[in-house]
Parts: structure tokens; C-alpha cells; sequence
């Protein structure tokens, strides 16, 4: 096997690994979508079945005042649920505590909004939030990627400098901004752009008199859009940092340059054809630029640049500074990693 079959092999198989990673973290995200979606539902629900006549509400019912007790029950209620919330220091959490706890006068859709607003937030931003799993997510492609690029390069004698990856250094590899937001801020535009829908919604459905099944029906197609989109966020960001992972380990490995490696089948991009086979220089890497991911969803990927000759995959494999020790990856990690 030659150098760049090696390289193309490992390249396709680290990439479907991150692609498993980001896999098991969307069925949790889609799991906690569904719970919230419920609970969404369950709140409208409770709404129509306080004002609706003939399983109607008009805009103008819904935008009554609440009364006094109404208020009452309301603070008693939500309002204790927001304070919590905001002891977390989450400063979207605040910002919803602020908007109605000095409120006097609040509206029957005012009320439902705000309750539907905390189920949002707390969805994305509590505990086991899609925050937290889009996080740990991406911590576990990089790590994931990082180390076996850097196990392939050790396994055929190139010498590497390995980087631990401590909770310091992650954080900072978290904070890379390559397409002008972080992935967090992204993950609150998600947020702030599913509540205005969910708000569209409801004042549409009041407005032409929609039944509660029919309403909820809308909810529903408003939160599933919510998971393709995070779902979108999810594969684009993992596919960025495997990549950053690559293109660290060819840094760490003392490579100078890398070659782009497209998926080439039916649902392969023009923009991933065209740069399919190109060769960059190392030190000039650009996400979105001369490196994937080059569109959202992307599956390209890089293989490093070099000539080597032929080693095999005996007990010993043959490199550029001869036969090395063929160990699996657990045992090089324990030995490099962990040491």
C-alpha cells in the first residue's frame, strides 16, 4: 500500500468516526427537542383550554390583561421558575426575568410566550441543554481526531509532538471563530429565531382562528425545523473542528502541506469537486477558504502532503526512518497520552 492509499484510508475512517460522534450527540439534542416540544404543547394547551370558546381564541382574546389573581397565580408560579433559572448566571435567563417580574400589567399571550420562552432556555441553555451536548460534542470529535491523526502519524515513524488536551486547552480550541460567530452564539441565534416563529405562529393562529389541534400541528413544524437547523450546526461545526484537528496534527507532525479529499458520489458539492486534489501550504489554512468545511453539512476532508516510500503492515512497518513497532491505538495512547 503506498503512502497516499494509507493516507486516503485513514482520512475516510477518522471522518466517518467524527461523523458517528456527532451522530450519538444528535439523538440526545433530538431527544431533548422532543421533550421540549411536548411540554410547548402541553402550555398551549392549557392556554385554549382556559380561553378558547367553541375551541377558538382571537388575537384580541388572547392580548386581554390578565386579572389580578391571574397575575398573582402567574408570579407565584413562572415567576419563582425564572428566578431560579437566573441564579444560574445565565444572562439570557436574566434578561427574561427582567422583562416580566416588574411587570404590572401582562397579557393573557404575553404570559404564554414567557412560559414557552423558559421551556426554550431551558432547553438550550440548561443543564443537559443542546448547548452543553453541541459542547461536549465537538470536545469529542476534536480530542477524538486530534489523537488518531496522531497515532497514524506515529505508526509509520513520523516524529509527532503530541498535545495533551487538557480542559484549558479545549476551551481555547472552543473559542475558534471561523465563520464570524463562535458555534455558542450560533446556538443562541437558533434559540432567539425558534421563539419569533413560535410567536408568528400563535398570533397567526389567533388571528384566523385556528383550532388547538391545528395550532399545535404549526408548533410542530416550527421545533422540527429547530432540530434540522441544529442538526445543520451540529455536522458543519464537527466537521470543522475534525478538520482543525487535522490540520493541527500535521502542524504537530512538522507537515508542510495538505491535500484536499472530497466524498466524491452523487451528493458531492461543485465547490468540493473543484477543490478535490488541491494542495495548500500548511501555515496558510483557512476554513471555508483552502480547507473544509466549504458549505454547511460538509464531509470533505485532507490527507497530509509528502512522498514516502512503501512500508507494509507487518509487525513492523516500514517509515522514512525505518521499521517502527506496530501497537494499537489504546496502547499508544496509554503510552503517549496518558503517560
Amino acid at each position: 500500500m503506498n503512502s497516499r492509499q494509507y493516507w486516503e484510508q485513514r482520512a475516510t475512517q477518522r471522518e466517518q468516526e467524527a461523523q458517528l460522534i456527532a451522530e450519538k450527540y444528535l439523538a440526545q439534542m433530538q431527544q431533548r427537542l422532543k421533550e421540549a416540544q411536548r411540554d410547548i404543547l402541553q402550555q398551549i394547551e392549557a392556554f385554549y383550554a382556559r380561553y378558547a370558546r367553541d375551541n377558538q381564541i382571537s388575537l384580541h382574546e388572547a392580548r386581554k390583561l390578565l386579572t389580578s389573581q391571574e397575575i398573582e397565580a402567574f408570579k407565584e408560579i413562572d415567576l419563582a421558575r425564572f428566578r431560579a433559572m437566573a441564579l444560574e448566571r445565565n444572562p439570557q435567563y436574566e434578561n427574561l426575568l427582567n422583562a416580566v417580574s416588574y411587570r404590572v400589567r401582562i397579557s393573557r399571550l404575553e404570559m404564554l410566550l414567557a412560559q414557552i420562552e423558559m421551556t426554550m432556555l431551558r432547553l438550550y441553555g440548561g443543564k443537559n441543554g443542546l448547548q452543553d451536548y453541541v459542547y461536549t460534542g465537538l470536545v469529542d470529535v476534536y480530542q477524538n481526531s486530534y489523537y488518531h491523526f496522531m497515532y497514524d502519524f506515529a505508526m509509520v515513524g513520523i516524529p509527532i509532538n503530541v498535545q495533551i488536551l487538557d480542559d484549558s486547552t479545549m476551551r481555547e480550541v472552543m473559542s475558534y471563530n471561523w465563520s464570524g460567530k463562535e458555534f455558542s452564539e450560533r446556538i443562541w441565534g437558533h434559540e432567539q429565531e425558534t421563539m419569533r416563529q413560535i410567536r408568528k405562529s400563535l398570533e397567526q393562529s389567533f388571528i384566523i382562528g385556528r383550532s388547538i389541534d391545528r395550532t399545535a400541528k404549526e408548533i410542530v413544524k416550527v421545533t422540527d425545523v429547530a432540530y434540522s437547523r441544529a442538526e445543520a450546526l451540529v455536522r458543519t461545526e464537527a466537521s470543522f473542528f475534525h478538520n482543525l484537528a487535522a490540520h493541527n496534527s500535521y502542524r504537530d507532525a512538522g507537515m508542510e502541506k495538505y491535500e484536499i479529499l472530497a466524498t466524491l458520489d452523487m451528493r458531492t458539492s461543485d465547490i468540493c469537486r473543484y477543490q478535490d486534489g488541491k494542495i495548500y501550504n500548511v501555515k496558510d489554512y483557512k476554513p471555508g477558504t483552502n480547507a473544509p468545511p466549504f458549505h454547511v453539512r460538509c464531509r470533505t476532508t485532507t490527507i497530509p502532503y509528502f512522498d514516502e516510500s512503501e512500508y507494509t503492515n507487518d509487525e513492523k512497518r516500514q517509515s522514512m526512518n525505518g521499521l517502527v513497532d506496530s501497537v494499537s491505538y489504546e496502547e499508544w495512547y496509554k503510552k503517549t497520552v496518558l503517560r
